[in-house]
């Protein structure tokens, strides 16, 4: 005579600085004229890992522009003649190619400053975030480029402070995200007391990196059952692997019983 035992699947899914590489100034248009130096600094808001799929990460920077005189005599002339005329001039901003997975925007794409021959710094915002396929602790970039244009004398013939480019490199890193479905063949298996049956069960990794799946039994029925499966598993991003649950009821069992199994993702790497 055949029995029957309810199986009860349980899964847990957990969700669980940077360096400015600088590009030199542009080759001057005028070596006697004032020269634009422009800097970015940030704190270390992109040092813990961003979740896949989660909130953008806020970064502030901080953008510090200042002028260097190349000629010490004509600079002080230039630097009166500006603050004279109380003359801005505008930082432009834009960001990069960017991995696909992965996205970025700035809170402004311009920024003003006057000049005055000593350094000014303005805060903006800078908002990364990673979609759900990002690999777990593949470093990104955020590529940040800025730019001040050649501001010209009277009639616009020569340059009284050369433009400049410079370039930096925000890293961030996405973090873990565990995703697994647990596909058994069925919920319910039929048994004979004494003898062995079996169920498949199909693990499919959908998470974003190398996944080590440990399995537990919860709850089981009281008296001489033997119930046995694998305690664990590795999968690779999108791998699929079948496992088999045996089951040998006591001899004296009748009627209908439950077993509960757990399937708990985590990142191979800690493991």
């Amino acid at each position: 005579m055949a029995f029957g035992v309810i199986l009860l699947f349980a899964g847990a899914y957990l969700v669980p600085a940077q360096n400015a590489d600088m590009i030199q100034p542009m080759h001057p248009e005028n070596r006697s004229a004032l020269q634009s130096v422009i800097s970015v600094s940030w704190g270390n808001e992109t040092q813990k890992p961003l979740v896949p799929g989660g909130e953008p990460r806020t970064v502030h920077l901080t953008v510090t522009y200042n002028t260097v005189r190349n000629s010490p005599f004509i600079g002080k002339i230039l630097l009166f003649y500006y603050l004279l005329k109380h003359q801005y001039v505008t930082v432009v901003l834009d960001i990069g190619d960017m991995p696909s997975w992965s996205n970025a925007s700035l809170s402004t794409s311009e920024l003003r400053f006057l000049v005055t021959g000593a350094a000014s710094s303005q805060t903006i915002s800078l908002t990364v975030a990673v979609d759900e396929s990002a690999p777990a602790y593949h470093v990104g970039v955020v590529p940040i480029n800025l730019s001040v244009e050649t501001l010209r004398g009277p009639f616009g013939f020569l340059p009284f402070v050369n433009g400049c480019e410079q370039s930096c490199s925000l890293n961030f890193i996405p973090g873990y995200l565990p995703h697994i479905i647990v596909e058994p063949a069925s919920d319910f298996l039929n048994v004979t007391p004494g003898n062995t049956s079996h169920l498949p069960i199909a693990i499919t990794n959908h998470g974003n990196g190398r996944t080590v799946v440990f399995v537990d039994i919860v709850d089981f029925p009281t008296g001489d059952w033997l119930i046995s499966i694998p305690d664990q598993f590795i999968f690779e991003v999108n791998d699929t692997q079948e496992i088999i649950l045996s089951v040998v009821p006591p001899s004296d069992f009748a009627g209908t019983d439950t077993i509960t199994i757990s399937f708990t993702p985590h990142n191979s790497n800690d493991y």
